[in-house]
């Protein structure tokens, strides 16, 4: 599952990265879209969307790399990296989700509206989710001491 994630994040991030670099960069007569009505110029497009595309990009590339980093040098958590491959899609999804939310609500002149209702649940629902990873793995450590500090006298014991 954590290929998944990584490849899925990975992709998302550089297409963000690049759209929003695009936009930035872009001549103004350049065309960004899909075609038809789902094509501007870069010159009508706020230069926020071309701040929040590369920011956010940028975040999910770096968040792809640092699970590549985790899974190479816990290759043998499989369980554990599942929940934290869960983790980190709460997380990606959370940043780009409201990252989008955010640049909206402002671009669209009224200043701040709407966005933050959203954000403030789901970041209290994101906290409780990193929370509960870490006292699961606290109370995963302290089963495995536990083991080990029974398992050892009883191998002493044992004979030969």
């Amino acid at each position: 599952m954590t290929r998944v994630t990584e490849w899925v994040l990975g992709i998302v991030g550089a297409i963000a990265a690049f759209l929003g670099l695009f936009i930035l960069f872009g001549g103004g007569n350049q065309s960004l879209g899909l075609g038809g009505e789902l094509t501007w110029q870069v010159g009508e497009i706020s230069a926020g969307w071309g701040y929040g595309l590369a920011i956010g990009g940028g975040l999910l590339l770096l968040l792809t790399v640092a699970l590549v980093v985790w899974e190479r040098r816990h290759p043998r958590v499989h369980r554990r990296q599942s929940e934290f491959a869960g983790l980190m899609w709460h997380t990606g999804i959370f940043v780009v989700v409201n990252a989008f939310l955010w640049i909206q609500d402002i671009v669209g002149g009224g200043g701040l509206e709407y966005a933050y209702w959203i954000t403030i649940p789901w970041g209290v629902g994101l906290i409780s989710h990193a929370l509960a990873y870490l006292f699961e793995a606290r109370r995963i450590k302290e089963l495995t001491d536990e083991e080990v500090a029974t398992e050892k006298p009883r191998q002493e014991l044992q004979p030969h």
